[in-house]
């Protein structure tokens, strides 16, 4: 029997080759003496990453003092002294770089002067406001940190007198903390007055996002806004346009809006939404004013904040301003969902065209060993150019691989020169290499990819 080509060999170097070279037309004889998949599958990398998420998994639940009888309130003390220890590690980062701390309230004065405390700090150079933002509460709330929560009480609140909680607001916040909630026993009531969880993301995000919450136990009410809230003796009351709901205890999470009393008192230009109004060195409307951070609009993002307040001192300091877009968007919830550049519907809007290839994740190996069988990868490109303009990426630690598929998007790469990079296996990256494969319609592991195409209005 004739072949065009014979591998000896049914591991990773070998079997990759053999459905290549078949794609391409050739007839393929592959030689495997154990088992397919070679050392890698069969006794090195997949089991042994098995075992360490078993692993990882009881370390994890060791540091917290597991107890299964409260182990809501263990995992928020956790939560707790890790976000101390972080803050108290920043503390000591700054005295190393003899930077001064004072602890007060600041008031800007003219001449690039602050009051803080009674005392006057002058500015030389440059003043640069990052006052961040806070929850958006609406009318129909007083939050009291005893049963109606936003994401900043509920931290500090006592869980063992409660079995149930709703969550008002379907966006990063909610279905973050309907996720952790769910899984940490409690009856999740999740509302979201649009039609579909996360909104402004891709679509099929919050499809995934409702399925995977549903199987926790989280019951999910969409398109119902709000009306009001009562407290009862024993129980909350939340009045919508579509009935009420009872709960022990509610978290609102419906947005946030910026810290801007000082920007506001100083005369600084600000935007329709509150957000001061900033050019890309972070100059606001007052010489010698800065901006950074959420104050100076959305994203509101730690690490679009982070990159912002290097660019306003090194512009302060003369330099030109470094370019951070396109910014990943992640929401941690019952998996990694990642948003990086435009959705195949936002390039319709944009009159391109464009094409989206979409791949499922459950076949790879890291996905068995998360036991994921859901989750996908998109890859956007603009079709003249096969240069990518959007990632979107829904799958355990899909967070990890944020920052390359923000390059990738920023370097205006193609889909063939995107290709070329190495992904380590296994890990959960991979299922960006096989959405780029299949975007060039040349998979390895994945088969039913779908393809969808949007063209130009007339």
């Amino acid at each position: 029997m004739a072949y065009d080509a014979i591998i000896v060999g049914g591991g990773p170097g070998g079997y990759p080759a053999a459905i290549r070279l078949s794609e391409l037309g050739y007839k393929v004889l592959l030689v495997e003496e154990d088992r397919l998949g070679g050392e890698c599958t069969n006794y090195g990398c997949v089991p042994t990453k098995s075992l360490r998420s078993v692993a990882a998994s009881l370390d994890h639940l060791s540091r917290i003092n597991y107890n299964i009888n409260n182990i809501i309130g263990e995992s928020f003390s956790f939560a707790r002294n890790i976000a101390n220890d972080v803050s108290t590690s920043i503390e000591s980062l700054l005295a190393s770089y003899d930077v001064e701390v004072v602890n007060g309230r600041a008031r800007v004065l003219p001449s690039k002067t602050v009051d803080i405390n009674g005392r006057i700090y002058e500015a030389r150079k440059a003043i640069i406001l990052s006052t961040g933002s806070t929850p958006l509460i609406p009318q129909w709330a007083n939050v009291d940190g005893r049963r109606v929560h936003d994401n900043r009480s509920i931290l500090n609140f006592e869980f063992e007198s409660i079995d149930s909680i709703a969550v008002v607001g379907g966006g990063y916040i909610g279905v973050e903390y309907s996720f952790i909630l769910a899984r940490l026993g409690l009856k999740v009531t999740l509302i979201e007055a649009l039609d579909r969880l996360l909104p402004g993301m891709d679509r099929d995000f919050g499809l995934l996002a409702r399925r995977m919450l549903s199987r926790l136990g989280v019951k999910i009410l969409l398109k119902t806004p709000v009306n009001k809230v009562k407290l009862n003796d024993k129980s909350i009351e939340i009045l919508t346009s579509n009935g009420s709901i009872h709960a022990d205890s509610l978290l609102i999470a419906i947005g946030r809006v910026p810290r801007n009393e000082e920007a506001r008192r100083i005369g600084l230009d600000l935007d329709r939404k509150g957000f001061v109004k900033t050019n890309k060195c972070g100059q606001t409307s007052m010489p010698g004013i800065y901006a950074a951070g959420d104050i100076a609009g959305p994203p509101l993002l730690a690490h679009k904040a982070m990159k912002q307040a290097v660019n306003v001192s090194e512009c302060i300091n003369g330099g030109k301003p470094r370019g951070i877009d396109p910014i990943p968007q992640v929401v941690f919830g019952p998996v990694d969902f990642v948003s990086v550049g435009i959705t195949l519907e936002e390039a319709r809007s944009m009159g391109l065209n464009a094409v989206e290839v979409r791949i499922p994740v459950g076949g790879l190996a890291k996905s068995r060993i998360y036991g994921i069988k859901e989750g996908f990868t998109k890859i956007i490109y603009n079709k003249l150019d096969k240069k990518i303009i959007g990632i979107h990426m829904a799958y355990p630690d899909a967070g990890e691989s944020a920052a390359i598929a923000a390059l990738i998007v920023r370097k205006g790469l193609t889909v063939e020169e995107a290709s070329e990079v190495v992904f380590p296996h296994p890990t959960m990256s991979e299922a960006l290499s096989e959405a780029l494969e299949a975007a060039s319609d040349r998979p390895i592991h994945i088969r039913g990819f779908r393809v969808r195409e949007v063209k130009p209005s007339g």
